[in-house]
């Protein structure tokens, strides 16, 4: 018998979105989500979206 080495396989390329605050490119594995009326927004972490409640929070006030 003889060790073969296994094939390597290609991956499929991840998706990205666009986060909504800083719009750094975020696989769409890893982008937290907040769902609204029409849309559904992404954000690369915690702090952008913080940052879109509060510009949100801010506009409303308006």
């Amino acid at each position: 018998m003889t060790d073969t080495p296994e094939k390597p396989t290609p991956k499929e390329p991840e998706q990205t979105i666009a986060c909504e605050v800083c719009l750094a490119e975020v696989p769409t594995s890893e982008s937290k989500t907040m769902e609204a009326e029409d849309y559904v927004h992404h954000f690369c972490g915690i702090d952008c979206l913080d940052k879109w409640h509060k510009k949100a929070e801010q506009d409303s006030k308006k």
